[in-house]
């Protein structure tokens, strides 16, 4: 039955692929995708980063594993996803290590499920073992890395109810081909695994996420970002803004600053080319607004900046007064507002967070998040903050108190990768 399943599959694949082709964002990478132009193994693991996200948590994990390697061990790795936002993060991540001869990490475009191209893959690559991080269950590599006898492991592991209703139609299916081990970041995540691929598989462990949590409140004068607007200015930052939320946030800018016009707004849109259509919005609201990468001098209060480049978000936090963090003001699952935090800030967010439901509710009851309902609440909450006397210092404290026990969660994982290599190796 898998054989016939696996040929309609292929059939699929092969039916896709001029439209693929001809996708902007799957376009590129296209030969490694199609395994075109990709290194030769063999690797000793191969591990999957679905996206930019992803990839922050195998960086981590790599950079762990090249602490910690014993001096006589060497370990060649492959790293792959499926975005350039992601391939970019890994090569970010790789540039950043020490130089050395124990640890080689190749970065490339995770190739299409297609089972032919996996197959190929997988004779190519040559990996003794194969890591997902978080949720990546393609059926092509699960299936090719069981007959070609590669063991997978699933870390970090979150799945939302909604998925693990749509897994539990394919049960079967993922009991007999799903990951060897499963590490879910909580109880809940580890009872959605466990009624898809069996308890017997799943672990729990702490979240690599919170291992990122690093306060600190200083910010560099040499940062860029300073430069952009007078030091007297407050800068309120809205953060990871989705199309959805543009109408409502629009609303709260000309409140806020109807109400404050010594302030300078930076908007950071979840998608980087939604900038325009954000310039478009203000200046049709007669706002004064300049994209980011236009900016040649210091912008004066009043001012809202609309981000068009990556790279400065965290710089950004840094120096902001006050922030919201997007996706929450309507059903998307909300965006990471776990980074403010680490400069002493503390976000604000809509109701709708359950993507990072794994923290816990008790961040919102400590007072280290600030939880709105709507726009009218944004409003007053960034009008609050603006004027508060929030002391960065005791902020910063109180989020490593939070924290503490909380992290651990890549030495745990590092461990356990290397334990399985290990037992591989002496087979």
């Amino acid at each position: 039955m898998i054989n016939l399943i696996f040929t309609l599959y292929n059939l699929a694949w092969f039916a896709a692929m001029p439209f693929l082709r001809r996708s902007p964002r799957v376009s590129i990478g296209w030969s490694q995708r199609t395994l075109r132009e990709v290194p030769d193994g063999p690797f000793d693991i191969w591990i999957q980063a679905a996206s930019g996200g992803e990839s922050l948590l195998t960086n981590m994990v790599l950079e762990r594993l090249a602490a910690t390697l014993p001096q006589q061990k060497k370990l060649r790795v492959l790293a792959t996803s499926g975005t350039k936002q992601g391939i970019d993060s890994l090569k970010k991540g790789r540039d950043l290590l020490p130089l050395q001869e124990s640890l080689k990490i190749t970065i490339a475009y995770f190739p299409f499920d297609a089972p032919y191209l996996m197959k190929k893959a997988f004779v190519r690559f040559a990996p003794k073992l194969a890591i997902i991080v978080e949720t990546e269950l393609w059926p092509g590599f699960l299936v090719t890395a069981r007959r070609n006898h590669v063991p997978v492991l699933l870390i970090n592991g979150r799945m939302s109810e909604k998925s693990c209703r749509s897994y539990r139609h394919f049960h079967g299916f993922f009991k007999k081909y799903g990951p060897e081990r499963i590490w879910a970041i909580s109880s809940q995540d580890g009872e959605r695994f466990a009624g898809v691929f069996g308890a017997e598989r799943v672990e729990l462990m702490n979240n690599i996420k919170f291992d990122r949590i690093k306060s600190t409140s200083e910010v560099s004068s040499a940062s860029p970002i300073a430069g952009l607007f007078p030091e007297t200015a407050r800068f309120v930052l809205l953060g990871s803004v989705r199309r959805e939320e543009e109408e409502v946030i629009l609303k709260t800018i000309i409140a806020t600053l109807a109400r404050r016009r010594d302030i300078v707004i930076g908007i950071f849109p979840k998608h980087i080319e939604r900038a325009d259509p954000w310039l478009t919005l203000l200046h049709a609201a007669g706002l004064q607004a300049v994209k980011r990468s236009e900016i040649v001098d210091r912008r004066p209060p009043g001012t809202i900046i609309v981000w068009d480049v990556f790279g400065e978000l965290a710089g950004a936090y840094a120096l902001a007064a006050a922030t919201f963090v997007g996706g929450s003001l309507v059903n998307f699952g909300g965006q990471n507002f776990l980074e403010p935090l680490a400069f002493g800030l503390k976000p604000i967010i809509g109701a709708y967070w359950q993507d990072f439901a794994w923290v816990g509710r008790d961040i919102v009851t400590s007072g280290l998040v600030q939880e709105i309902a709507d726009g009218t609440e944004l409003t007053a909450a960034l009008l609050a903050a603006i004027d508060s006397d929030m002391k960065r210092g005791e902020v910063i404290q109180k989020v490593r108190r939070f924290f503490q026990p909380r992290k651990g969660g890549t030495d745990q994982i590092s461990r356990q990768i290397m334990d399985r290599l290990h037992s591989l190796e002496s087979q």
